[in-house]
């Protein structure tokens, strides 16, 4: 992911392989992190609001409303996810959250559009049980795994063409093509 985006912003890596390294650590830790958090909403959220609601005597509605607002409270655990790969993981020397947010936004929302599109597709032509035998899950896993990585990049260079477009207009903060730091 690193390096794809580094080819969407035009650098070179500058950084030392313990640093790099360090960065990755630390990332895939804090990703860890949100990813279980977005989970834990989704499947201990409505439990937890059930019981919530029963023991304060609240009504259906407040667990309605739980329902709508865990999806929401996980779609952005998993943006702040995209957005901190975004803003550590290429080597362009500074970098302002607002460059990345809108290819975090989008690239999570076709993250989802793919993933339910998978979805559907393995619900009417999933043939992998047949094809690979056992192998089957984990073919399944990987193409997921390749979707999931292909929506990142897409958000990624959302975030590299904005900022490029910036540069290009005279933005001071932004960074052209290639460049590390803004001029």
């Amino acid at each position: 992911m690193v390096s794809g985006l580094h080819g969407a912003y035009e650098v070179k890596e500058s950084r030392s392989w313990f640093k790099v390294r360090a960065i990755a650590l630390g990332l895939t830790s804090a990703i860890s992190i949100l990813v279980i958090l977005a989970l834990a909403t989704v499947l201990a959220g409505g439990h937890v609001a059930n019981l919530v609601a029963s023991h304060f005597g609240w009504g259906q509605m407040v667990v309605v409303t739980w329902r709508v607002a865990q999806v929401v409270v996980s779609l952005a655990f998993i943006t702040v996810s995209f957005s901190l790969i975004y803003y550590f993981g290429a080597d362009l020397g500074e970098q302002h959250w607002y460059w990345i947010t809108p290819g975090s936004i989008i690239g999570v929302l076709l993250w989802v559009a793919a993933t339910f599109g998978f979805r559907s597709y393995l619900h009417f032509f999933n043939s992998y049980s047949r094809t690979y035998g056992s192998l089957g899950a984990a073919m399944i896993l990987l193409m997921w795994l390749y979707i999931t990585g292909f929506a990142f990049l897409i958000g990624g260079e959302i975030n590299a063409q904005i900022e490029h477009a910036a540069a290009k207009s005279g933005h001071p903060e932004a960074k052209a093509p290639g460049e590390k730091k803004a001029a």
